[in-house]
């Protein structure tokens, strides 16, 4: 069976590396189904999105071994994120209405068109010691805002390392959030998101119910920022995810994590392998 040789559309409004099916073709619904168009009638399954952290705060340069905050939020937003919502590019139009006749009908004119904002949502689930509100906790402190004082603490730092201004690229960072197509080889939608910071720490509280069990921190932090999308950030997505090389990227090809028996375990007299050596040792041998 061949493939309809026209199902990936090419100009019109396809822009990008990511295919696209013609919508002329794959249509179900007619008086019959036509199955030779059987390709272009498979639906589009909405991928998770990537996140990948493009410029951290400039005011981690000025605390102590700012590589490790940067480190830690990469790895925050990158890799522990539990979900990542809030992102929107969707249209709206706004309209003023006309009576046609006296029938009830009216003509609807377009008098607005806005697009949604995003607003970025990570739920994270802390691990031990809380480190990640910790992170959040001194992000917003250091680097915002004291609760107290309201002076950031970087302000009271020494004079010699001080920042001279607090401009928002000191506090926000800038984060590309896009959508990889089926084959994670196209870029399907991306936003470009900057002056994201923490809206606050998440709830910092302490109970105490011997009858109830432990509970996990799971913490739903939502970020400040504005956003850019549109083709010229997917094509800088794409840029970057043709940069990452996907060769042998397969967790089924990974070396085993323990790379031989504890010593310990080693040690004990009893198991399996010593199981097989005492039966060998103790075979009576043939005649």
């Amino acid at each position: 069976m061949t493939r309809l040789s026209d199902a990936i559309l090419n100009g019109a409004y396809a822009s990008g590396k990511a295919p696209m099916f013609d919508l002329r073709y794959g249509g179900m619904g007619g008086y019959s189904p036509n199955l030779t168009e059987w390709v272009s009638n498979q639906a589009y399954i909405r991928r998770n999105l990537v996140c990948l952290l493009i410029e951290a705060p400039k005011g981690f340069q000025y605390l102590p071994n700012p590589d490790f905050w940067v480190g830690a939020l990469k790895s925050m937003v990158e890799l522990h994120p539990k979900s990542i919502e809030g992102f929107n590019a969707g249209l709206e139009v706004d309209w003023t209405e006309t009576d046609v006749g006296g029938g009830g009908e009216k003509m609807q004119d377009p008098t607005n068109v806005t697009r949604a904002r995003s607003e970025p949502v990570f739920t994270l689930v802390d691990k031990y010691g809380r480190p990640m509100q910790h992170l959040l906790h001194e992000w917003i402190t250091m680097l915002i805002m004291d609760p107290d004082t309201k002076v950031p603490g970087i302000a009271t730092i020494g004079n010699d390392i001080r920042p001279k201004d607090l401009a928002a690229d000191m506090y926000g960072a800038t984060m590309l959030f896009f959508e990889p197509d089926s084959s994670h080889t196209s870029v399907s939608k991306a936003w470009l998101t900057t002056n994201m910071y923490p809206k606050g720490t998440g709830d910092i509280t302490g109970k105490r119910d011997l009858q109830s069990a432990g509970e996990q921190a799971e913490l739903s932090i939502t970020f400040a920022g504005v956003s850019q999308t549109g083709q010229g950030v997917r094509d800088f997505a794409q840029r970057i995810l043709d940069t990452i090389n996907m060769t042998n990227a397969n967790p089924y090809l990974r070396p085993a994590f323990v790379q031989e028996i504890a010593p310990d375990v080693v040690r004990a007299e009893q198991g399996y392998e010593n199981n097989a050596t005492s039966l060998g040792a103790t075979a009576v041998a043939r005649s």
